[in-house]
């Protein structure tokens, strides 16, 4: 056996290597697409049957159909590594076009070049239109490289489509393809620059399954908000050249122990939910939001002032008031409390400021539920409330509220 005859094996050992790390891969839930290995086994198995089936006619058709299946699922893969509209039903009637006329040029025209040039050129418009629509989401490096590899696939396709039908004296015979010229640069380029596709590939999916695996960390299951932890490493990463500057509100529902007891935890979870859909709209493109522990949930806004905070709290206290629980199986009423205060100056981390919104918080509690209120820094937050009307708890903690009980 020759060198040259070696090269032929080489692109489906190695693209089978890949095809069962992606399957591995999947099989553990580490890459979200079985795509990525249906495509890889394909483009193995399309290597096999063109170059070692005996009978030539059948080879090419059912590697141009292999092929075809390969570039249809690692556009699949691409679309949802990115996140990206699948677009099944165009990709897949493309795909029943291209069998048509494959089948056509085969066994009707029996023409290996326009086989060839077909199956190049299907090829490279099926996953380019993926590479195409995935492009402006690629962000991160990997990502990146994975776009640009995919690119280089697509071009080696149309470049050698369009050198070995217009350039060249090519055989049109189906036997002569396995010692063909053409058949010779497929492997060569395999092995070469289409060879970064597949570790691109990897290296994309292993990269997000990392991060994936971050956000699961630092995500409350039930609410999509922020747990405690992500919330904490959320505004370090906000203000990590800084000290912070903002207001925060704490929140928690009132009374919920008795809906617990009275209609369940199922119920409970779903107010949970509702008062988290309330803060996550509150403080959208604002802030960052986090389920802190039980009913208990945290926002920050950044730069905004206390009144602001304010404002914001009692706008999320009256539209949670304001929810129909019915649907949900709850025959009352929902409310919820909140705890305002301002980061000073001076200080470096939000503890201080939390202890504050904790402390305005127990005061709205003890001040009967169903309001509003934040810390007094200054005489002139007395503005945000009427000091006459406060509780004596309320003033002894340095508080002010906003709303009125239930």
């Amino acid at each position: 056996m020759g060198e040259i005859d070696l090269i032929f094996y080489v692109p489906p050992i190695l693209f089978s290597s890949v095809a069962l790390t992606f399957l591995v891969l999947w099989h553990m839930k580490i890459t979200p697409a079985w795509q990525w290995s249906a495509g890889f086994a394909q483009t193995a198995a399309g290597f096999v049957i063109s170059t070692f089936l005996p009978e030539p006619y059948s080879a090419a058709f059912v590697s141009g159909l292999i092929f075809i299946g390969a570039a249809y699922c690692y556009g699949s893969g691409l679309l949802a590594h990115f996140n990206a509209p699948r677009l099944r039903i165009p990709r897949l009637l493309f795909a029943a076009t291209y069998s048509i006329v494959l089948a056509y040029l085969v066994f009707a025209e029996q023409s290996l070049v326009q086989q060839l040039f077909l199956t190049d050129v299907g090829f490279a418009l099926l996953l380019g239109v993926a590479v195409w629509i995935v492009a402006r989401r690629a962000s991160r490096p990997i990502d990146i490289a994975l776009v640009v590899t995919s690119s280089i696939v697509v071009l080696d396709c149309l470049i050698r489509a369009i050198f070995f039908t217009f350039f060249t004296t090519s055989s049109d015979d189906f036997g002569d393809f396995a010692t063909s010229l053409y058949n010779l640069e497929v492997s060569v380029s395999t092995m070469t620059i289409c060879m970064f596709f597949p570790f691109t590939a990897l290296g994309a999916s292993a990269s997000a399954a990392i991060e994936r695996h971050q956000a699961a960390a630092e995500t409350d299951e039930l609410t999509g908000l922020l747990n405690r932890r992500g919330f904490k490493r959320a505004l370090e990463r906000d203000f990590s050249s800084g000290c912070p500057r903002g207001s925060l509100i704490v929140c928690d529902i009132d009374y919920f122990k008795r809906i617990n007891d009275t209609f369940g935890h199922a119920a409970g979870d779903k107010v949970i939910a509702g008062l988290a859909e309330e803060i996550r709209g509150l403080v959208a493109g604002r802030g960052s939001a986090a389920r802190y522990g039980g009913e208990e949930f945290m926002a920050f806004l950044p730069n905004a002032s206390l009144q602001e905070a304010v404002a914001l709290a009692e706008l999320l206290r009256v539209s949670f008031a304001n929810r129909d629980w019915h649907h949900e199986g709850l025959n009352r009423k929902v409310t919820t409390s909140c705890g305002v205060s301002a980061v000073r100056d001076g200080e470096a981390t939000l503890d201080c400021a939390i202890d504050r919104a904790d402390c305005a918080l127990y005061a709205a509690k003890s001040a009967g539920r169903n309001q509003v209120m934040a810390e007094i820094t200054r005489a002139a937050d007395l503005r945000i409330g009427d000091s006459r009307n406060l509780p004596a708890l309320a003033r002894s903690l340095g508080t002010t509220r906003s709303g009125a009980a239930a």
